[in-house]
């Protein structure tokens, strides 16, 4: 499945083996209302990223596994659009100008090259780190600021991508991922560390680092920001929960919705709505998008 945007299904695969039930999760799961949002006969929907007027990116298909291809959903309907000549179009978030990032790619059984791409609505615009053989865009902010990773299809690092010149994002440890996944308005970047069955989340503000960690999780994954700090993403706990979190001054609280196996937060707008995708078994993915979060709904 494609929730770290990225990832094979291995991956998930992988953290399934570490999710035996749901009701294990150590910490209050906020009172959020879902509502679903799946593109009419597809099997696979999943948002992942909203602007501050509500519109909604996301991809579609028929199974993890086939083509994907990208959708725009605004005031209640859907645009679609196929980066050309790829089989997967896959868009990472959405500004306030309307301006899409994301990557188009083949399918996995063919992939050999990953290509960045800004779409904003009649035409794509392309994003190539250097000579690397991927470069994947996921995220932008109102500046026109992407982030993502490049390398190769076995082995990436972040960058920023800031009028036009691209700076790699170091982020600490060892790893064979590594995923600049948002980026708000403040210049604040949440990443994720992929290394064997092991996810790390952070915080990147000029070189500085502040790990996002979800308490007790083996896995945590930090993919969307916005402008009041809210970070938004997914954990894993060994026998317990794979649940989305939202994390702010330090407080985390659990997203899942209701009765599904898996679910997985991907993006937060300023007013607070989280969009992300959900799966009751692993088979069949749906998107939703929630009302606002409110700092009524973290710990004191």
């Amino acid at each position: 499945m494609r929730f770290l945007r990225k990832f094979t299904p291995l991956l998930l695969l992988c953290c399934a083996l570490l999710v035996l039930a749901q009701s294990d999760s150590i910490i209050t799961p906020a009172n959020l209302t879902f509502t679903t949002i799946d593109v009419p006969g597809a099997a696979v929907t999943e948002i992942n990223g909203i602007n501050t007027a509500g519109d909604m990116v996301g991809f579609y298909g028929q199974s993890t596994s086939g083509a994907l291809g990208g959708f725009l959903y605004r005031d209640g309907t859907l645009t679609f659009f196929d980066y050309p000549g790829q089989d997967e179009t896959i868009p990472g978030g959405i500004n306030d100008s309307s301006l899409i990032v994301g990557y188009a790619t083949q399918l996995p059984s063919q992939r050999t090259t990953a290509v960045g791409f800004l779409y904003d609505g009649a035409t794509f615009t392309t994003l190539k780190d250097g000579s690397n053989a991927a470069t994947y865009g996921l995220g932008i902010n109102n500046a026109g600021v992407v982030v993502g990773e490049a390398g190769s299809l076995f082995s990436t690092k972040g960058f920023e991508l800031v009028n036009g010149r691209y700076k790699t994002v170091n982020f600490p440890g060892s790893y064979t991922y590594a995923l600049a996944n948002g980026v708000n308005n403040n210049g604040l970047v949440v990443g994720t560390t992929f290394s064997g069955v092991f996810n790390f989340g952070y915080l990147a503000k000029n070189g500085r680092f502040r790990n996002v960690d979800f308490p007790g999780a083996e896995q945590t994954a930090a993919l969307g920001i916005n402008d009041s700090g809210i970070i938004v993403g997914w954990y894993a706990i060994p026998d317990g929960c794979l649940c989305g979190f939202a994390l702010r001054n330090g407080k985390f609280i659990s997203l899942m919705y209701p009765g599904a196996k898996y679910t997985f937060a991907t993006g937060i707008n300023r007013s607070g709505q989280i969009v992300g995708g959900y799966s009751f078994d692993g088979l069949a993915y749906h998107g939703f998008a929630t009302n606002p979060i409110t700092t009524a709904d973290f710990p004191e």
